[in-house]
């Protein structure tokens, strides 16, 4: 359930460089933290799509299609949520397509299976993002405590996890971390009122640790890095789930 965790690169200072960059657009504006947020998601989606060729049996989604489905659709969130609808549909089409005609020019038989992939290895990196920047689009304040756990998160699981031999560990972390957060929001943001901060906090806390094991699931041969991808994996169901009950909640 819960992925080892990846030990390779500078991962120390390209988890700075993340947070800075996302509280950064985050201040600056929508259409920048979308850019940002859109960008990562195209490279997480060509990745993964990238994995299959080293699956067994080898599978052959489209990285060139995946990846741009999933910025198409990040950047599609910018216009609100029946926007978001009408380009994930179209960008769903566009990718299928793309993936099936490309089989066809390099002589190969059109199949259903890699088209499939195609749009899965989009779609988890673009459910990841559209979230937050639906978020960002109504104002700064619930974005950035959907931010925050996701990094806190990340940064407690993956600290902990990397020097224990128990996986549970750096999840468990994680969690910690998200509790922190929680008591600092029910303590100091006033948008959040009454059991509100507390709700969000325990959503918080239970999708951020299936987030991971979620993504894991499209990633065809989890050997392969995909560094793009473990930048969002805490999102993937925390980002559309939690920002489906905020907006619910009225923050």
């Amino acid at each position: 359930m819960f992925p080892d965790p990846d030990l390779r690169g500078p991962k120390i200072t390209l988890g700075l460089l993340w947070a800075v960059g996302v509280a950064v657009t985050l201040v600056v504006g929508p259409v920048l933290f979308a850019l940002l947020l859109g960008t990562v998601a195209a490279l997480a989606a060509a990745q993964t799509a990238r994995t299959w060729r080293r699956a067994r049996p080898p599978r052959a989604p489209l990285p060139p299609a995946a990846m741009a489905a999933a910025a198409v659709v990040g950047l599609g969130a910018l216009l609100g949520v029946a926007g978001l609808v009408v380009v994930a549909v179209l960008a769903a089409i566009g990718a299928a397509a793309w993936t099936v005609s490309d089989a066809v020019n390099h002589g190969g038989r059109p199949s259903t299976v890699d088209a499939l992939l195609t749009l899965a290895c989009a779609a988890v990196p673009a459910a990841a993002v559209a979230g937050p920047i639906l978020l960002r689009r109504h104002g700064l304040e619930s974005a950035l405590v959907l931010m925050a756990y996701a990094l806190v998160y990340d940064a407690g699981s993956w600290t902990m996890g990397s020097g224990s031999r128990h996986r549970w560990l750096g999840p468990l972390a994680g969690i910690a971390c998200i509790a922190s957060v929680t008591v600092a929001v029910a303590a100091f943001a006033p948008q959040f009122r009454g059991n509100s901060p507390w709700e969000l906090g325990v959503l918080a806390a239970v999708l951020a640790p299936l987030g991971p094991a979620a993504a894991s699931l499209v990633v065809g041969d989890r050997r392969v890095p995909v560094r793009a991808l473990h930048r969002l994996d805490s999102l993937v169901l925390l980002g559309p789930i939690w920002a489906i009950a905020a907006s619910r909640i009225g923050v």
